[in-house]
């Protein structure tokens, strides 16, 4: 099992790695759209001028990566690909230029959010592993098994699952699992339509963790968090997740500052790592824990646990 962590530049990056990634994902800047890149995010956001690198930094920060024994997934996952007919063409061809520079930078696979995207990749003959992004949505073996019939090398799950679930899911032979780590929206991802963080200039926040008020025939109930079903940690959980054969535990944080990613990379990392020891699971915890424990207190204070029975997770349909 290994930490894939976030990265908006190569400063990023050597912060992330000397954390301990064993895995980075970053976008690349490319010119095709004015706000938003491939790499579903926008170009900028409220807390960084740019999060998607150049040419030049992007061959710099996968050198590091190698240096580091790290692979570097590059990200190709913009869902929306729904275009007129003559626009299509050249988008398309946009897309296909991207994928190479990644590969002539030395990326190691590319994240796909579309089966369409996949099937011009393979169109073109570029023979590049791909994994499926967590926009497609996948929550069951059965797509997972799909996924492998088409030839994707690992398969990022959803954030609404039960550690029983992904034991079922780990079953499958011959593609590998990954999961989120941290935080993560409300919705199934390949579904939810509260876009942001598409290079907006002001900071909206996160739209299902806004507060609203509902207006009914008899009610008005104000500012109340009605959307707000986050999970913010996995950190109990990944003992059992390392057993089942989870693969990589993913960390969200593009938008977030890179100080709080860092730490949370770092305490995934020293969890794993004391795994890896062959300490039990509670004991591997605890000592990771430790790393951060005022950071990790105020979310443990929440009770809102990633993969185990809760109140969010009951409430699942």
């Amino acid at each position: 099992m290994k930490v894939k962590a976030p990265v908006i530049s190569f400063d990023s990056a050597k912060k992330m790695l000397e954390a301990g990634a064993g895995e980075i994902y970053l976008g690349a800047s490319n010119g095709a759209f004015k706000n938003i890149a491939y790499s579903a995010r926008g170009n900028s956001n409220v807390h960084n001028s740019r999060i998607t690198i150049d040419e030049t930094e992007l061959k710099k920060t996968v050198d590091l990566a190698h240096r580091h024994n790290a692979s570097v997934s590059f990200l190709t996952n913009l869902p929306q690909f729904s275009l007129p007919s003559e626009e299509r063409s050249r988008i398309e061809q946009n897309f296909i230029e991207y994928i190479q520079t990644g590969i002539q930078c030395g990326i190691d696979n590319v994240v796909v959010a579309d089966i369409g995207q996949y099937l011009l990749i393979r169109e073109h003959n570029i023979d590049i592993p791909c994994f499926a992004s967590v926009y497609l949505a996948t929550i069951n073996a059965e797509q997972v098994k799909f996924f492998k019939e088409l030839g994707f090398r690992r398969v990022t799950l959803e954030y609404q699952m039960l550690t029983q679930e992904i034991r079922e899911i780990c079953q499958v032979e011959g593609i590998d699992i990954e999961v989120f780590a941290n935080f993560g929206g409300t919705f199934l991802n390949g579904r939810c339509s509260l876009y942001h963080n598409m290079g907006e200039e002001l900071d909206f926040g996160f739209p299902c963790k806004s507060k609203y008020d509902v207006i009914t025939e008899d009610i008005l109930e104000k500012d109340y968090p009605y959307y707000d079903s986050n999970l913010y940690c996995s950190l109990c959980s990944v003992g059992k997740l390392y057993e089942m054969g989870v693969t990589t535990l993913k960390i969200t944080g593009r938008e977030i500052p890179s100080k709080v990613t860092e730490d949370i990379v770092r305490t995934y990392s020293k969890c794993i790592q004391y795994l890896e020891d062959n300490m039990d699971y509670m004991t591997a915890r605890n000592l990771a824990f430790d790393e951060c424990k005022d950071f990790w207190n105020k979310w443990c204070s929440k009770k809102r646990c990633k993969y185990i029975k809760n109140r969010v997770t009951s409430s699942y349909v």
